[in-house]
């Protein structure tokens, strides 16, 4: 009889189904270049069934490192405890995209795992009489090879991996490793959501995976994330593990934290604890923002805004031709009417004279109307009374720099040129058109979206958000006369 000291035992894989925020391309090779947060390490470690010295654990410790948009890197160190063997060494892990055309890539990875395999637990050792070679406590060493393909469809994906796709034993004990015994094929679909936009962008990941082991039941989950830049949220199934879910912090941007509870599922680990995990990770340097939307393109999305800024011109363009042609046809319309007044001054002087005091006359009554009606409208809007709402910022001049009477819609004051500059480039980038004015007394650039006739028009505007185009701070600066 053989005594072991440690029931049920674990199946032989590596367990990383569960937490997938971070150090995911433990579980396909691939997810290194989106799943992982760029230029980021983390550290995740699973205490099986509770007991943290008794009962088998994994440790992994890793740093990713995004080469450029088509490639990443990462290297690692991994120790995991089935209950009978102890895997103890580094990993080291590349992904290359390979764009297939408009939103589909093909991502292929490979990790490379080189480990010291021996035994868990020898305190319980066999009759010496009994010869059974594979409890003998060797030390082997072992150079793993796990490749992985995945195909991605805008924000779908499906791929698959080989856990243990070759390897060699480097050690003399001849006891190789068993090849493509392990693989995990996953399906998964990131959708955008609008949580906390003020936050950034969050997503909703619900993954579905199915994993062949050798000597045990094929293993097949469900597991949903919730990710937004300040928290996520997660819960899932696995035929043999069991229920699962888990909660995480991101501090200033940099820094993550959290945590999981497994509960077993499988009759054999009715009896046991529930199981623990914990993550932490830290980002480096400054990376563009718009790069943590799962399935988001950076270079795409700049290609995306100068096509539009591209396009905006091309219109500017067509407007101005437009513009000119109505008044091109203006222009002859009015010659036309002038050669047809020389034809009546040339039958009939003393018409040509009373006409001229006619349209004479009708020139100066719409002039003094047009004039009339401009004096009454900039005498309206300078008797508007503006009743403050409660914590409604707003400011009002009598006059400034000669600028028209009305309500500026402002975005943003800048005392420094480089910053005001950045800052209208940046609006214009959105597809905005944004203007500005200075006022010498006090020496700041004050940049708005529109100007507006009335109090109504501007405050519909603020609290619309500019119509959805603008999702800052917004307030109303008033010039009466």
């Amino acid at each position: 009889m053989v005594g072991w000291s440690q029931e049920p035992t674990l199946p032989s894989d590596f367990r990383q189904h569960a937490l997938t925020q971070f150090n995911a391309n433990l579980l396909n090779a691939t997810y290194a270049s989106d799943w992982n947060n760029p230029n980021s390490f983390s550290i995740w470690t699973r205490w099986q069934w509770q007991s943290v010295d008794g009962d088998p654990t994994t440790i992994f410790a890793n740093y990713s490192h995004q080469i450029n948009t088509a490639s990443s890197v990462a290297l690692g160190f991994l120790q995991h405890n089935t209950g009978v063997f102890l895997n103890t060494g580094a990993n080291l892990n590349y992904v290359h995209t390979f764009p297939l055309d408009e939103g589909i890539a093909l991502l292929a990875g490979m990790n490379l795992f080189a480990f010291q395999n021996s035994l868990a637990d020898d305190r319980f050792l066999p009759d010496q009489d009994i010869d059974l070679p594979q409890l003998e406590n060797s030390k082997d060493f072992i150079l793993q090879f796990s490749p992985a393909v995945r195909l991605k469809v805008n924000q779908f994906s499906v791929g698959v991996a080989f856990e243990n796709g070759f390897g060699f034993n480097l050690s003399d004990s001849g006891n190789g490793p068993e090849n493509f015994k392990i693989f995990t094929g996953i399906l998964s679909n990131d959708f955008n959501v609008g949580l906390f936009p003020n936050w950034g962008d969050s997503f909703v990941r619900p993954m579905f995976y199915v994993k062949s082991l050798p000597d045990a039941d094929t293993q097949f989950g469900l597991n949903t994330l919730l990710s937004t830049p300040k928290f996520w949220v997660q819960g899932g199934y696995n035929s043999f593990y069991g229920a699962s879910g888990g909660v995480g912090v991101t501090f200033a941007n940099t820094f993550s934290i959290g945590g999981l509870m497994e509960f077993g599922g499988d009759s054999l680990l009715s009896d046991e604890d529930p199981t623990v995990e914990l993550v932490a990770s830290y980002q480096f340097g400054k990376t563009d923002s718009r790069a943590k939307v799962v399935g988001f393109d950076v270079d795409k999305a700049d290609g995306l805004a100068q096509e539009r800024m591209a396009e905006e011109a091309r219109r500017k363009e067509l407007r101005e031709k437009e513009a000119q042609q109505v008044q091109q046809d203006e222009e002859m319309q009015q010659q036309r009417l002038i050669e047809a007044q020389r034809a009546r001054d040339s039958i009939a002087q003393a018409q040509m004279a009373a006409q001229k005091l006619k349209e004479q006359r009708v020139q100066d009554s719409i002039g003094q109307i047009r004039k009339q009606e401009q004096q009454d409208s900039i005498a309206q809007l300078q008797k508007q009374e503006v009743e403050l709402r409660p914590n409604e910022r707003y400011e009002e001049v009598s006059s400034e720099n000669g600028l028209e009477p009305g309500f500026y819609l402002i975005t943003n004051v800048f005392g420094t040129k480089k910053y005001y500059e950045s800052f209208m480039l940046n609006l214009k980038q959105k597809g905005l058109n944004p203007k500005s004015f200075y006022r010498s007394v006090n020496k700041y650039n004050y940049v708005y979206l529109e100007r507006y006739n009335t109090m109504e028009e501007a405050r519909k505007a603020r609290d619309s958000q500019f119509n959805g185009k603008y999702t800052d701070k917004i307030w109303i600066f008033r010039v009466r006369n």
